[in-house]
């Protein structure tokens, strides 16, 4: 028979092997919340590259134009922009309404300006244009005219070393009367020229038209 000792013995040794069970085990749970916070935490990757040269920051500027990155788009801009000689607001009011067109344009193009009406000055033509730039080939060769899309516009690709310039030309073809005659005084282009920095960064210089 055990004595009260005894009894009290087993029940404390019972009582501890009980506990060991039921508590959870700290460090694993702490290693475990350690893991998530840092998935957490862990910032998104970039979908821009480190810039090296002025392909590298050509090939941003296509993606923030893809994806409509405003931010990362103002970047290409020195504003306020003179409106006269950038002719920015003659492509921001092209496919404008008259009612909607200002009687004089305003001297400066202003960052809240770019913010309004970016997509009027990078163009559904110019943004599906922009995308099949094969941009080694315009490296390698100074020049890159891509295929025809179906409405009928392709773009012209130009960079010229010397100059330290890179020109983006939207060219539109011509239309068909009706007799479906081609009609060539139809063709016009919208030209954009960059600035090309230290061989790296590329800065909006002006939007011409021509035709």
């Amino acid at each position: 028979m055990k004595t009260n000792t005894q009894k009290i013995l087993s029940l404390t040794i019972a009582g501890i092997t009980l506990s060991g069970a039921c508590t959870p085990d700290k460090h694993k749970n702490k290693q475990a919340d350690a893991k998530s916070d840092t998935t957490i935490r862990s910032p998104a990757k970039s979908p821009y590259v480190t810039v090296n040269t002025w392909l590298d920051d050509f090939r941003n500027f296509r993606t923030a134009v893809y994806q409509n990155d405003v931010q990362k788009l103002k970047t290409y801009f020195s504003f306020p922009v003179n409106a006269d000689t950038t002719q920015v607001c003659n492509i921001v009011y092209d496919n404008a309404d008259d009612s909607k067109r200002p009687e004089t344009y305003p001297g400066t193009f202003t960052e809240r300006d770019f913010e309004k009406h970016h997509r009027a000055v990078f163009t559904h033509a110019f943004i599906k244009s922009l995308l099949k730039v094969k941009s080694e080939q315009l490296a390698q060769k100074g020049e890159y005219t891509t295929p025809k899309v179906k409405e009928s516009y392709v773009m012209i690709a130009n960079y010229d070393k010397a100059n330290a310039t890179l020109q983006l030309s939207v060219s539109y073809s011509g239309d068909t009367d009706e007799n479906g005659n081609y009609v060539s005084e139809s063709e016009y282009a919208v030209i954009y020229f960059f600035k090309v920095q230290n061989n790296k960064f590329l800065k909006f210089d002006k939007i011409l038209f021509a035709g």
